[in-house]
């Protein structure tokens, strides 16, 4: 199973911050997205983050990644009530942000990229964020720290435009340019499928082009329009009924890319939101919802243990389909059974569809495994156990099915 991961904002309070770190722990969680939230470096103090370095390995936990605070760039020609930082401040700032993640035994720290085309240009945008990026790399080498840029949004007036390093082609293009350069590979890609879901962008193509440098991935949902740092499956198309966010692609893409790192859940506005009380139930949701990530996206690795036996599907309708586009070549089966006698003969890809009921003598003689393949999936496994049989797996399409059937 993939370790599933979640930010600190929301769950770890200062004040009581060891209880934050049990709760995590209590929900089978083991890994933390830490945020620095704080932006006054005046008072930097790296024995604060020792504390909770040792209270993470108190209970086991460690930290996956850490978020580097948001900075806006001050020019003497961008005039506005958001306070703002000049270069040198911000740089230096990143810089403790490394060294905070040494402390805390992070392999990454995920940056914003600097918005400033709208009052400048965008050669002056990537001019100065390659200077950014360029002066914080010797610390990051030195500390061993790869450096994650993210794909954010312009946010201006509470809606989100296309900004510096929006799209998964701008920050492959930062990343090319900057390793090459320094011939390491001190930067990489961290994917929020919140902020391309509200910039509307095809999360398959994004993911293809970030490839080997996704090192980060954050997790969340929205309706379509506001950044809102939810639970997944939270929000539907109101005229289709489906889910806004189109979780399918982004599982299977993360599959067909061979990603193996974490899964960071950054809903934090779930836990602001919510009544405290139930905070540990909600990381116990987070849990689970990974797992059930973790088992789409690694489901090649779940069939492989089998790859000596001989393969039965049970249930010859669409989901057969979908399990023969992905696994049938491979995991090609001898034989499909379904419950619809008026199916029992008729052929499915060349092979014989048969009475569920055979299954009760070639289970006990042969070495073959039960794939199930269809949204009746309780019913199916009764049935199963009522035979005899205990041995079965769901299939991948099961585990990303939105909802159950009527």
């Amino acid at each position: 199973m993939l370790k599933i991961g979640v930010q600190s904002r929301g769950i770890i309070n200062e004040k009581v911050y060891e209880q934050g770190y049990k709760y995590i722990r209590n929900s089978g969680i083991q890994c933390i997205d830490y945020d620095i939230i704080q932006e006054n470096f005046d008072k930097y103090d790296l024995n604060y983050y020792r504390k909770h370095k040792e209270c993470a390995e108190k209970y086991g936990l460690f930290f996956s990644q850490v978020h580097a605070p948001v900075f806006k760039y001050h020019m003497e020609h961008i005039v506005d009530n958001q306070r703002s930082y000049d270069l040198e401040y911000i740089i230096s700032a990143l810089k403790k942000s490394i060294e905070i993640c040494k402390v805390l035994e992070s392999p990454y720290l995920v940056i914003h990229a600097l918005n400033i085309a709208e009052k400048t240009s965008k050669e002056e945008e990537f001019d100065i964020n390659m200077q950014l990026f360029n002066a914080i790399s010797e610390h990051a080498i030195n500390h061993k720290v790869v450096i994650c840029i993210e794909n954010v949004p312009l946010r201006k007036y509470g809606k989100m435009y296309v900004g510096a390093c929006s799209n998964a082609q701008t920050i492959k293009k930062y990343i090319e340019i900057l390793n090459n350069n320094l011939k390491s590979e001190c930067f990489g890609s961290c994917f929020d499928i919140g902020h391309a879901n509200v910039l509307r962008q095809n999360f398959t193509e994004e993911l293809i082009i970030l490839g080997e440098s996704l090192k980060v991935v954050h997790i969340h949902d929205n309706d379509g329009r506001y950044d809102l740092h939810q639970l997944p499956y939270t929000f539907t198309n109101g005229i289709k009924g489906q889910c806004s966010t189109d979780w399918n692609s982004f599982l299977i893409t993360l599959r067909d890319i061979g990603y193996h790192g974490v899964l960071s859940f950054e809903t934090y506005k779930v836990f602001t939101t919510m009544p405290g009380i139930i905070l540990e139930d909600i990381l116990k949701t987070l849990f689970k919802l990974g797992k059930v990530f973790s088992d789409v996206i690694l489901y090649n690795e779940r069939l492989e243990k089998y790859i000596s036996y001989k393969f039965i599907i049970f249930g010859a309708g669409k989901m057969l389909d979908v399990y023969m586009e992905y696994f049938g070549e491979k995991y090609t089966p001898s034989i499909i059974v379904d419950n619809n006698s008026k199916l029992w003969g008729a052929k499915r890809y060349g092979i014989e569809i048969c009475n569920p009921n055979i299954l009760k003598n070639i289970i006990k003689n042969s070495k073959m495994i039960i794939i199930i393949c269809s949204s009746y999936y309780e019913e199916i496994i009764v049935q199963l156990n009522q035979m005899g049989i205990k041995e079965y797996e769901l299939s991948e399409e099961i585990y990303r099915m939105g909802g159950k059937p009527s």
